[in-house]
């Protein structure tokens, strides 16, 4: 049996005005920076082997900061990287709904389908996320693995661990700095918890 950790990265500015980001490259904020130093101090009791971090750098220093506190050095992913909002990146989310509102109500409506213009749909982050989670897995079949990520990637991998409608994926609530844990056990998997904050 192994454990993973779904770790959502700290605030940053973008979070704060209601932006999308994506995957341009936003750093964490003070409060985003304060938030992983909570979350380091929440891992120091608990054992980890290997932390693995979308290579953005709001996900790489949240990651940083847990390792440090682990001794560990967190390894990298492309494949970690949010999901690409296209031509939504760095638009506030009140500026969408009303210059994309057909695509607006089609991605809350059908996620899993959906593909903003020059972007990708919850279907595409599925296809790119999950089997690299799985090879990753499946090379610590005991360990204790961190995976520092995103809102939208965690909430795919939430849906895809559990069985779900990738539909469904708006029915989650992932707040940053968050930790959500599954036990995996080779063929399947079991939610221990999910969004927990209570340290923040």
């Amino acid at each position: 049996m192994a454990k993973l950790y779904l770790i959502r990265h700290g605030e940053t500015d973008y979070n704060n005005t209601l932006r999308f980001q994506g995957q341009i490259d936003v750093p964490l904020n003070q409060a985003g920076i304060a938030q992983a130093e909570k979350l380091a101090e929440y891992f120091k009791d608990i054992p980890l082997d290997a932390i693995y971090a979308s290579s953005l750098q709001r996900a790489g220093k949240t990651a940083e900061i847990i390792g440090k506190a682990k001794d560990l050095a967190p390894v990298p992913t492309d494949a970690l990287r949010e999901m690409s909002f296209g031509i939504w990146e760095s638009m506030n989310s009140g500026d969408i709904q009303k210059k994309y509102a057909r695509e607006w109500k089609d991605f809350f409506a059908n996620p899993a389908n959906t593909k903003i213009p020059e972007g990708e749909s919850m279907a595409d982050v599925q296809k790119r996320v999950y089997p690299e989670v799985k090879r990753i897995l499946d090379t610590w079949p005991e360990g204790n693995i961190a995976f520092v990520s995103h809102g939208g990637v965690i909430r795919v991998l939430v849906c895809t661990m559990l069985g779900l409608d990738l539909n469904r994926a708006w029915h989650l609530h992932v707040g940053n700095a968050s930790v959500t844990c599954f036990y995996y056990w080779g063929r399947s998997y079991t939610l221990d918890f999910a969004n927990l904050t209570n340290y923040l």
